[in-house]
């Protein structure tokens, strides 16, 4: 059991995440941030189903014998909504009319690339990696630009109690291999496996979940709604 849980450390992060957004939702519950905790749950549940579908041979989401441990629909559903949420959010926290448009374009054809991402790659049993490209490269650029406004714009927060440069921070560095870790998994598995990128993958889970905890820890009230929390 202790092996099983070394194994998946990076499960109690999302647990600790959920748990301190909860106690700490008071600090931003008027903010653009309002329903993080229920994106944190969201992960958390997801997850724990992912394990159980992976570790229990009795519970299946795939009914083909080859697959029946895959739980890859679970992360491919959740990576849309995660991908969307963080979309709206720096879409809503922008004070350029650029970048607003830049994100809301590039979400509008993050959908389309999920979309014709299905006729190349089974939803069921694959990552949408196109989707996953499109959608970290809107990302990043949504995130770059919005830590570039908080060290270039006053604002009232140092950047440590500012939650939103955390979450940032985790984003970015998440963002940046998550990509190139899902394409070596569907093209070149063997590669994968033999380099055992499973530990990296969840790493870099782990240094996302842990900025965010950080955030959640040093994070201060903010007295203007819809504002940088």
């Amino acid at each position: 059991m202790l092996e099983y849980l070394l194994d998946n450390y990076y499960i109690p992060l999302y647990f600790i995440a959920l748990v301190l957004s909860i106690a700490k939702y008071q600090l931003y519950y008027d903010t653009v941030l309002k329903y993080f905790p229920i994106l944190l749950a969201y992960t958390f549940l997801s997850e724990v189903l992912g394990l159980i579908v992976r570790d229990v041979d009795d519970i299946q989401l795939v009914y083909k014998q080859e697959f029946h441990n895959y739980n890859t629909i679970i992360f491919n559903v959740f990576d849309i909504i995660f991908f969307l949420y963080f979309f709206y959010t720096y879409y809503q926290l922008s004070k350029y009319l650029v970048t607003k448009k830049i994100i809301k374009y590039g979400s509008a054809f993050f959908i389309i690339t999920c979309i014709g991402n299905l006729f190349f790659q089974d939803f069921l049993t694959e990552p949408q990696n196109f989707g996953i490209i499109v959608g970290s490269i809107i990302l990043l650029y949504a995130a770059i630009i919005y830590l570039y406004e908080l060290v270039t714009i006053k604002h009232k927060l140092p950047l440590h109690t500012n939650l939103l440069f955390w979450i940032s921070i985790g984003v970015i560095f998440f963002y940046t291999c998550y990509p190139t870790t899902m394409y070596i998994l569907s093209f070149h598995y063997e590669l994968f496996t033999s380099h055992n990128l499973s530990k990296y993958h969840y790493a870099t889970i782990g240094v996302f979940y842990s900025c965010i905890i950080t955030g959640l820890l040093f994070m201060k009230r903010l007295r203007i709604a819809n504002e940088t929390v």
